[in-house]
């Protein structure tokens, strides 16, 4: 059992604040209170449902534990946190306001305020930050700046990008092995700890595929099934994936390597956008993550709106929130679509069809009120029909 009595703060820099596209979401990296619980800022310059307020929320990312449970994520509840904003040049505080820590749940992962601060009183650079008065974690205090600008870096030179991708997959400079639904996939654990904060504790032996009797296990199944011969033994960590298709995963690791997002199709291997926000989610890739939700809305359909929102991005807090203005804004041609209409015909696949018919009702008729619409499944359809 955890126990939570440490304090620990996690802040961000927003520089050129009044530069930045006023209501795009800007998302901190994510970070943790404890080894399997794992938190995100969201600031928004300009709230578009407060106008000439700037927006915070804090998100609570599910765990795998959490990720199948359908109530309150209890353990969040021994936590108390306060969201703040500070002048970048001076540490004052211009609002600092307690969370809801007893609210975050499947159906609800994020808490936070539409009208935080006046927008008209933010300076240019800005401290976004999150202070945690218990958590498991040691005291620490961390900064970073976002969004970052990839156009104040010098580009990595190519030969460079050619020399790391060659150490991936590379048995020979490898210490760990991922079989991948049967593919193996070779990788170094320094790398990969250093980008990712999902698997610096994987490696060092903070989670359960990292046990020594499960990893002994691993290395008799991949001898008995691929006839590998003992030189197996030399790979301190072997690591089974089965949530993920193998060319998924090794565009994953390509990114950790060279910073190069790839969607590619190979064969009748296809790795879409939605795959690469998939996995980079699980294993805490911020910036993959944000390339992937960019491809995503870039190639987002009035066709394939419906389905995407009550079929995968209700279970995301950033996709559900683009992919909710997205729907609303095109309402008019998304509710003729074919998709749309087979949905509120059968609902039943569509485990928060009640919850996402609501809000979007709140949305488009926010006059009627959306709860008495929901009353009667009959005269919801009727309002979206």
């Amino acid at each position: 059992m955890s126990v939570f009595k440490t304090k620990c703060c996690y802040e961000f820099l927003i520089s050129n604040v009044s530069k930045i596209n006023t209501t795009v979401s800007v998302y901190s990296p994510p970070f943790a209170t404890s080894h399997d619980m794992f938190w995100q800022l969201e600031f928004i310059p300009l709230s578009s449902e407060e106008p000439e307020h700037c927006a915070a929320f804090l998100y609570a990312i599910p765990n795998h534990e959490e990720a199948n449970c359908t109530g309150l994520w209890t353990r969040r509840n021994a936590l108390t946190a306060k969201i703040y904003l500070k002048n970048a040049k001076n540490n004052a505080y211009f609002k600092k306001q307690s969370v809801k820590m007893n609210s975050f749940s499947a159906k609800l992962s994020g808490w936070g305020w539409e009208a935080f601060f006046s927008k008209a009183n933010l300076p240019d650079h800005v401290l976004i930050g999150v202070e945690f008065d218990r958590a498991e974690m040691g005291l620490v205090s961390q900064k970073w700046p976002l969004p970052s600008n990839p156009q104040l870096h010098e580009p990595v030179p190519q030969d460079l990008i050619k020399a790391w991708e060659g150490q991936l997959n590379n048995p020979t400079t490898s210490d760990c092995i991922f079989n991948v639904r049967g593919e193996l996939i070779y990788a170094n654990s320094a790398i990969l700890s250093a980008r990712s904060k999902y698997f610096e504790p994987l490696f060092k032996g903070k989670w359960l595929e990292s046990d020594p009797t499960k990893q002994e296990y691993q290395h008799t199944i991949l001898k008995e099934k691929r006839n590998i011969d003992s030189s197996i033994s030399k790979y301190s960590h072997v690591i089974e994936v089965t949530d993920f298709h193998h060319q998924t995963f090794l565009e994953m690791l390509r990114f950790l390597y060279t910073n190069k997002v790839t969607f590619v199709e190979i064969g009748d291997s296809k790795v879409t956008p939605l795959d690469l926000f998939k996995i980079a989610d699980k294993y805490l890739i911020d910036d993959l993550r944000q390339h992937a939700k960019s491809e995503i809305f870039k190639n987002l359909k009035i066709d394939d709106a419906a389905e995407f929102l009550f079929g995968t991005a209700w279970k995301y807090p950033e996709l559900k929130e683009e992919t909710m203005k997205y729907v609303v804004l095109n309402f008019v041609a998304v509710r003729q679509t074919s998709a749309f209409k087979n949905i509120l015909a059968d609902p039943s696949n569509y485990p928060s069809y009640a919850e996402l018919l609501n809000e979007l009702l709140a949305e488009l008729f926010p006059a009627t009120g959306s709860t008495e619409s929901m009353n009667t499944g009959k005269s919801a359809k009727e309002e979206m029909i």
